[in-house]
Parts: C-alpha cells; sequence; structure tokens
C-alpha cells in the first residue's frame, strides 16, 4: 500500500491589523519571517508546497525566497482567513490525500514535526491529524481531503477549528509532549518574544535527539529563556552567538562594496567581512576575510564597534582600515567590486551595513575636527 500524498500549504496573506505593519516582512534574525516559517515547509519532505499572499503581495515578492513554492495569489483576503484557506485548497492537485495547513508566522515549527504528522495520517479513518503540544493542541494542522468542501466554504477570519469540533471522533493527535505550542506573532511585543525564543533555541539548527542518550530534544523555560532541553537525561543545550567581523576598506578615500553572489541579500552591496573561526584573533579574521572577499592586504585594523542586538545570533564586530595604491579583486561570494564615494552609497545588504558606515563616518569627522 502507498503513502498518502500531503501537500503543504502556508497562509500567508493576512493584513497584519493588530501588528501595524506587514508582519510577514519583519527580520528574524536577518530574514523575513515570512521566509523563515517557509523554510520549515522547503526543508521537508511533503509535496507539493503551496503558500498563499494577498496584503503586500507585491512586496513580500520582491523580499522573501519563494522558489519551491507554487504562490496562490487570494484576491479576497481582507474578508478574513477562510478565504485563503479556500483559495489554497481549489489550488491543489486532484491527487492530494491530505495537506498541512501551517500560518506564516511560525517558524519555531519543525520539518520532521510536519513530517510526522503526514506520516501517522490515514485517509479515511483520519478526518483531520493534530499536534498536541505540552499545553495543548495546536498547528499546523493535516485536513484531510474529505473536508475540503466544507472547510472552502467558511467564512469570515476563521481558521479550521469549527469544522474539526464536528469530526472530533475521527480527528488523531499526534503528542509532542515535550514541545511548547509554537509562537505565534500578532503584535510587536510577539515579535519581540519570538526574536528570543529564536536565537536561544538555536532554531533552525535545534537538534531533535539528545546527542548523550538519544531521546527526543524538548523546549522548556531555563534560566529565563526557552532552551533545548533533554526531559530524560535533562542536559540543556545553550547556543552561543556566533562572532563575525565586517571592515570598512577605503582606497584613496572610496569604500571597498562587494556586490553579494549569494543569499542572504544576493545583489546588494555590503562590506568585506565573515565569520571568524573558533580561537582565531578577531583582527587576524578581519584580515582574511578581507583578503579573501575583496583581495585585499591590510595591517592593524581598527576597532570601529561591536553591534549586538536582541533576537540576533551574530555579533558583529566592525573595524577599519585603509589599501591605498591597491586593486580589488572579485571573490568567491561576490559578483562585483567597486568603489563607492562614502556619501554616495549604493543599497546595503544589511542594516548594519548602514549603521557601520555612520560611525565610520562620525570617527573620520572627529579625526578631522581635531
Amino acid at each position: 500500500m502507498s503513502s498518502p500524498r500531503v501537500a503543504v500549504l502556508v497562509l500567508a496573506a493576512g493584513l497584519s491589523r493588530r501588528f501595524g505593519a506587514t508582519k510577514q516582512l519583519q527580520r528574524l534574525s536577518g530574514r523575513p519571517l515570512l521566509e523563515r516559517t517557509l523554510d520549515v515547509a522547503r526543508y521537508s519532505a511533503l509535496e507539493p508546497k503551496l503558500v498563499v499572499l494577498g496584503a503586500a503581495a507585491d512586496a513580500i515578492r520582491a523580499e522573501v525566497r519563494l522558489d519551491d513554492f507554487e504562490v496562490v495569489e487570494n484576491a479576497q483576503f481582507a474578508e478574513g482567513q477562510a478565504t485563503s484557506l479556500a483559495a489554497g485548497l481549489v489550488a491543489l492537485p486532484a491527487d492530494i490525500d491530505g495537506v498541512v495547513v501551517m500560518l506564516g508566522d511560525q517558524p519555531l515549527v519543525r520539518p520532521w514535526q510536519i513530517e510526522r504528522l503526514a506520516a501517522e495520517f490515514v485517509p479515511g479513518e483520519h478526518a483531520a491529524v493534530r499536534p498536541v503540544y505540552a499545553d495543548g493542541p495546536g498547528n499546523p494542522v493535516l485536513l484531510a481531503r474529505e473536508l475540503f468542501a466544507e472547510l472552502a466554504a467558511l467564512r469570515g477570519d476563521i481558521g479550521a477549528r469549527d469544522v474539526l469540533r464536528r469530526h472530533a471522533a475521527r480527528v488523531h493527535d499526534v503528542p509532542f509532549p515535550h514541545q511548547p505550542t509554537p509562537r505565534d506573532v500578532d503584535t510587536p511585543e510577539d515579535l519581540a518574544a519570538l526574536r528570543l525564543d529564536w536565537a536561544s533555541t538555536g532554531a533552525p539548527e535545534v537538534p531533535r535527539y539528545c546527542q548523550r542518550c538519544g531521546a527526543e530534544i524538548g523546549l522548556v523555560v531555563r534560566h529565563e529563556r526557552l532552551r533545548p532541553v533533554c526531559p530524560v537525561c535533562n542536559f540543556t543545550y545553550f547556543h552561543d552567538p556566533k562572532i563575525a567581523v565586517v571592515v570598512v576598506v577605503t582606497i584613496d578615500g572610496n569604500l571597498v562594496l562587494q556586490r553579494r553572489a549569494i543569499d542572504p541579500a544576493m545583489g546588494l552591496w555590503t562590506f568585506p567581512g565573515g565569520f571568524a573561526d573558533r580561537g582565531e584573533v578577531l583582527t587576524d579574521a578581519a584580515v582574511r576575510e578581507v583578503r579573501e572577499e575583496v583581495g585585499l592586504q591590510i595591517a592593524a585594523p581598527r576597532l570601529l564597534g561591536i553591534y549586538s542586538e536582541p533576537g540576533e545570533t551574530v555579533v558583529l564586530v566592525a573595524y577599519a582600515a585603509e589599501a591605498d595604491g591597491q586593486t580589488p579583486a572579485v571573490g568567491d561570494e561576490s559578483s562585483d567590486v567597486r568603489l563607492y564615494d562614502p556619501d554616495a552609497p549604493p543599497a546595503f545588504a544589511f542594516p548594519r551595513d548602514s549603521l557601520v558606515l555612520e560611525r565610520w563616518r562620525a570617527l573620520q569627522h572627529k579625526h578631522t575636527c581635531e
């Protein structure tokens, strides 16, 4: 007997009324919130993968990586979530047995969790399969094809809850006793809390199984933060931040900038830099990255500042250096390297680039006035 064919559908068409801005595009460790959620589906084995857009669809298409997904546009998005669910269900292939419906603001769901919902689904026996977390049932939910017509008839800003109540006897629960319900984002305060959860749980690198005893890892509040904890041997996994360096290099007063050839922010401009190796002196890392990224030799880089923000998993250490008389070259992760007037830079890849440049300008002004 072949396994049922289960798709994954991400709902991301909402107006974000309570948030006050387009929450799908809010940054979570440098990337849009929706993109982080899409990664959960992207790295799962479920096919096909669909995402429903509505409000701010053009902006989302411009900023969010959507490859691997069929994009469904819901023209009636203002009428509520039910219209987005209906639009997604109509777009599914006829041979789909069920679909895992995800919300676009829950990036802490794990790929293996949605795969487990699909693995336990028995068409004809189960009308739906839902996760039951340590604090109760939650999302995402797998919906069987037999419910599609009933779900498509829903109206307003409601999900599948009422339909599931009518079929409660055939809703199959999958226990995740060591996992709290994945946090969603309705307000800026929710996003701030999610950023802390994201950073302290090591998402998306949190292990599924304990490396000491092999038990399935849970998420528990330890030391005032949600952290991966083994429920059997009680070992707590602490995820330390990564350290990256960036260097404002100038040649005859002009900035040396590289155009990124890789995601994130492919095609935009940034300063040469990268991650420091464990045990590497940070100034040595700065010299190495400049040599590797733009082919320049610098000496004694000067500290500009240290940048650390809530929810960010990377601490950035910025330096300044000169490479007068040298010619930059394109590195492996760049498509172009150019010199720019410090007062007329191009569009930067990352918000921190602008902060680093502002700091460099302030120091240049200070030295000029002394």
